[in-house]
């Protein structure tokens, strides 16, 4: 959608974990969770809709991939964005959101899972208040 009239761009992130957390496909991130940051291919990502996910336990006590929270930023600029890396070779290239980003998408959470835990954890990173 770069450039586009029109639109909003999407994105998900399970987030940042501690390095070394060895954390198996399936199991909750949260408890390891040190950032949420979301990353674009161009720093011309200007409205965004942030998931956050994570696998989270049902009542069937396995662990499913479950949207946990929800924000949105329709003011982002491209100073919001970091620069772009692997510009060379075949990498993808990619930026990430600079924390003046991740304000302006906290500004605007839609959404959180009821859970004590989650909202304590992403309140803490995200500098919000519910």
């Amino acid at each position: 959608m770069r450039n586009y009239p029109v639109g909003l761009e999407v994105k998900c992130t399970i987030g940042n974990i501690t390095k070394g957390a060895n954390l198996r496909a399936g199991q909750p991130r949260i408890n390891a969770l040190e950032g949420i940051t979301w990353q674009a291919h161009h720093q011309e990502v200007k409205e965004l809709l942030g998931l956050v996910w994570d696998f989270v336990l049902n009542e069937k006590d396995f662990n499913y991939p479950k949207v946990t929270a929800i924000f949105y930023a329709n003011n982002l600029t491209q100073d919001d964005w970091g620069n772009i890396s692997g510009t060379r070779g075949r990498n993808t290239k990619v930026t990430g959101m600079k924390v003046s980003g991740k304000q302006k998408m906290a500004a605007g959470w839609v959404a959180l899972i009821d859970d004590y835990l989650y909202k304590q954890v992403y309140q803490m990173i995200m500098k919000f208040s519910i």
